[in-house]
This record gives C-alpha cells, sequence and structure tokens, in this order.
C-alpha cells in the first residue's frame, strides 16, 4: 500500500513537472496591449468595464531587460496618460517581476492563452491577515488579471 502510495505521488510530481509552462525571454517580450482586465471573486472572472482610454494601456517589455508600462485615466474623448512607469524585469519561475533596485514593483504570474495572449495575474504566495477589518483583508488579497495582446 505505502509502495502504491509513493508511486501515485511521484507520478503526480513529474506530470506537474511536465506540465509547467516555461517561461522563456523571448515569449514575454515585445509591445503588450490591454484587452481585457478584472479580478476573481469567489472563483469566478469579474471582467471590469473598460472605454477606450483604459483599453490604451500598455507594456513594453524589452529584451535588453528594461520594461515600460503605460497607464491611460479618464474616458474616452478625455484621456489621460500617466507618467510612464520605467523599470526592469527578471523571470522568476512562472512569474515576471518588474523592479526597480531592491523593491519590487510588480509581480505577476504569466499564462499562455490559446488565442496567442497572456494573461497576467496578480502573484501572492500567502493570503494576508488584517485583524478587525474583513473588507480590507479581502481588497487586499484580491488577485486581478490583465489579459494582453502583442502588437507588432
Amino acid at each position: 500500500m505505502m509502495k502504491r502510495l509513493c508511486t501515485g505521488i511521484m507520478l503526480m510530481a513529474m506530470t506537474s513537472i511536465l506540465n509547467a509552462q516555461n517561461l522563456k525571454k523571448e515569449d514575454v517580450t515585445g509591445f503588450w496591449k490591454l484587452k481585457e482586465s478584472g479580478f476573481y471573486e469567489n472563483k469566478k472572472k469579474v471582467i471590469k468595464d473598460f472605454d477606450d482610454c483604459r483599453l490604451m494601456r500598455n507594456y513594453a517589455i524589452r529584451d535588453d531587460g528594461f520594461a515600460v508600462y503605460n497607464y491611460t485615466e479618464e474616458s474616452s474623448g478625455n484621456c489621460m496618460p500617466s507618467e510612464p512607469r520605467l523599470s526592469f524585469w527578471r523571470i522568476v519561475e512562472d512569474r515576471l517581476q518588474f523592479y526597480a533596485g531592491d523593491q519590487i514593483l510588480e509581480e505577476v504570474r504569466v499564462t499562455f492563452n490559446k488565442d496567442k495572449t497572456i494573461t497576467l495575474s496578480t502573484y501572492k504566495p500567502e493570503q494576508i491577515k488584517v485583524d478587525g477589518d474583513r473588507l480590507a483583508e479581502k481588497i487586499i488579497n484580491t488577485i486581478h488579471y490583465d489579459i494582453l495582446e502583442k502588437k507588432d
């Protein structure tokens, strides 16, 4: 019985390793434009309502290790670009880290989609507890996602 259990665990581990996506520099470099954004609530996807201004958000992930994030606010006809965020980027397992110096500005899991888009979702290695404030705890632990399409 114990031998079967160990064999089963080893098979599951090997399957997990083989199925893990191999994140490579050439898969993530380029100009990526926001296609969809949202968050997960009770394990269900909630898509944010975005207009043309917010859909102008983009990442330029360069192969020299620099990344530029352009963020646009307001509504159609009144788009207000923010100051572009310049950072470095690196691959850590299945994630991208955007950083400056010793500070991680953003860390996201990368998922490759069948339609050749990528999904960047908030990386939270563990839940954060907020004593006495369930709403703050819910907000801080919310997983957000952005679906990005590569532009040539």
